[in-house]
């Protein structure tokens, strides 16, 4: 075995290959009586439970299940993820069932094996905690997690097709009670420490300089006895009372179903059978429930719904690989400007600000910017209100911000984003306006850059009334800018590729999907958007009634029909995006109705 990173001292067996460089997926060193597994997979950015992870685990509980150790802790190498669950790319390559089989009955062996040593266990958790990660904590005596904001526990299995497949749907509900498992498990949400403590899924919270000091203590607890959860709360209790009762039960499961039902609309196979696991499941001992969850598990794994879920996971991870490659050469951004306060521009600013990034907002009066506060004001309140900050972090927030009329304050900034009137004239004039005050790059400092939120405009053409056309890209955010995950980054011919990568950096800040596009008509989205709105409105004209269009495609498993999606983008909107698509590829004879 290899030694774990940083020890000085260890009475564990010592691998044939020691002093060759480390290939494996994870160490372990035994200092004082304690066996440390530090996963830390070698050239990867997050830990995996890969199959090669998994065979060497085995090996390591092999060697140390004799040993007289005072216990083990599992944790991680890697700095912002503890587990990130199963290795995606292998699940994809599954089509076997019989193959999918074995490996589950490996992996319920192998986590049954931790659980069953004979020393106490403790998961040490810090940064991401998910799937496989999570049900593999669960198999262990204790578990504390870092008190930090990238640290978050989950099972979001159910956004892949899939349920939990190596204990989760049964060990979960038997910790933490049959709701507050159903509820994690069905909407693959990911709680904080804070949250995973009061569920009763962690024992101990503490800073991340003393995880593994707290988890020292931890084993001194020993063997956790009798299962459950030791922070539960009497509500989470006799909720669960309520839920394992025949009455109660049918109540609780039903009530889960039909939210399923109401959210997917039955597209999605894989909730409404976690639903049934879990239910089946508890009625049976441990083991023959983990044979129902495996038995659902290898059905969903080959199904069409996962094989397509799983590839836009896997083209989401491509896509935003591309945009961090990119950012590596994004210059520093301290301050940003954005130009405009309606319900776009508002919503940029308080996404920036939310994020850590001080902001000026400008419009043109005071009634304008305090309309565009109020905005920001209220999704941060939401988001206290959802328990998802505290208020201090959300004035910390709105500090951020700092309202303006005049353009003096924007002097020394160094990108500033545009989210003015959809007219070309308005944001030529902004941008005159803009770079009369804002750094040239004429004494050495970088120039500012200037993006501009447009949806359809030509970069291009924007970039003709400025008088540094390399330094206008574009950024395009979609409504509502808090909700909505993507951005596009606009280049046109002339835009520097340093300004292209910043202006990626800053999106990427945000927490939002970046894609770059060149300057064509309609850019991406618009284009993709288009003949599907197209074909919703030729419905409408050729008799249908905005009802039967829409219901039919939600009916075939869009989250919105077209008219409905048409009217929350704008009629008239979408009527300007038209024009201008039409302007750019000429009219054509199916050109939407609504458009022309």
């Amino acid at each position: 075995m290899a030694r774990a990173k940083g020890t000085t001292t260890s009475d564990a067996p010592v691998d044939s290959g020691a002093g060759s460089p480390p290939a494996s997926p994870a160490t372990l060193a035994i200092r004082d009586g304690i066996a440390w597994l530090v996963f830390d997979a070698p050239g990867k950015r997050v830990n995996t439970l890969s199959q090669r992870l998994m065979g060497w685990f085995d090996e390591q509980l092999a060697a140390i299940a004799s040993q007289p150790l005072r216990g083990l802790v599992l944790r991680s190498g890697k700095p912002d993820t503890f587990i990130a669950g199963a290795d995606i790319e292998e699940l994809e390559q599954l089509s076997d069932r019989a193959q999918v089989r074995e490996l589950l009955r490996y992996g319920h062996a192998l986590f049954g094996r931790v659980a069953a040593l004979p020393f106490p266990t403790v998961a040490a958790i810090h940064g991401a905690c998910m799937g496989g990660g999570t049900e593999l904590s669960l198999c262990c005596d204790w578990r504390v997690a870092s008190e930090h904001e990238k640290t978050k526990i989950g099972l979001p299995e159910v956004q892949l097709g899939l349920i939990p497949g190596l204990g989760g749907t049964q060990r979960l509900p038997r910790l933490i009670g049959v709701p507050a498992a159903l509820d994690l498990i069905l909407t693959g949400r990911q709680v904080s420490a804070s949250r995973a403590r009061k569920l009763g899924l962690v024992d101990e919270t503490c800073h991340p300089a003393i995880l593994d000091r707290v988890a020292t203590s931890l084993l001194a607890r020993g063997k956790r006895r009798g299962g459950g959860a030791a922070k539960q709360g009497l509500g989470g209790r006799v909720a669960d009372l309520v839920a394992r009762s025949p009455l109660g039960g049918k109540l609780v499961y039903d009530k889960a179903r039909a939210g399923v039902l109401e959210k997917t609309g039955g597209h999605y196979p894989a909730p409404l059978r976690a639903v049934d696991v879990v239910e089946k499941g508890l009625k049976l001992p441990l083991a023959q429930g983990l044979q129902v969850e495996a038995d659902t598990f290898v059905e969903l794994v080959v199904g069409e719904t996962a094989k397509s879920l799983i590839g836009i996971f896997l083209m989401k991870n491509r896509v935003e690989a591309k945009a961090a490659e990119l950012a590596k050469t994004a210059r520093p951004v301290p301050r940003v400007g954005v130009l405009g306060a309606g319900l776009m521009g508002a919503g940029i600013a308080q996404g920036i600000a939310h994020r850590g990034t001080p902001v000026v907002l400008k419009d043109k009066d005071l009634a304008s910017l305090a309309r565009g506060m109020k905005y920001c004001a209220d999704r941060e309140g939401e988001l206290v209100a959802r328990r998802r900050q505290t208020d201090v972090e959300a004035r910390e927030a709105m500090a951020r911000l700092h309202p303006t009329i005049e353009y003096e304050p924007l002097r020394h900034l160094d990108f500033v984003v545009e989210a003015v009137f959809e007219d070309v004239g308005v944001k030529h004039a902004v941008i005159g306006e803009m770079e009369a005050v804002a750094p040239s790059g004429d004494d050495g400092k970088p120039a500012l850059i200037f993006a501009s939120n447009t949806s359809t405009i030509p970069i291009a053409e924007l970039a003709s009334a400025s008088a540094r056309p390399a330094q206008v890209v574009g950024m395009h955010f979609f409504s509502p800018v808090h909700k909505m995950p993507l951005v596009e980054v606009i280049r046109h011919p002339a835009t520097a590729p340093e300004v292209v990568a910043t202006t990626v950096a800053l999106g990427r800040a945000m927490g939002k999907t970046v894609i770059v596009v060149d300057d064509s008509p309609g850019f991406f989205t618009s284009r993709v958007l288009g003949p599907f709105l197209n074909e919703a409105v030729w419905c409408l004209v050729e008799g249908a009634t905005i009802e039967e269009v829409d219901a039919a495609l939600k009916g075939w498993g869009w989250p919105a029909g077209g008219l409905q999606l048409l009217d929350e983008v704008g009629i008239d909107v979408a009527y300007h995006a038209g024009q201008v698509l039409i302007a750019r590829l000429g009219d054509r004879i199916d050109a939407p109705p609504a458009f022309q």
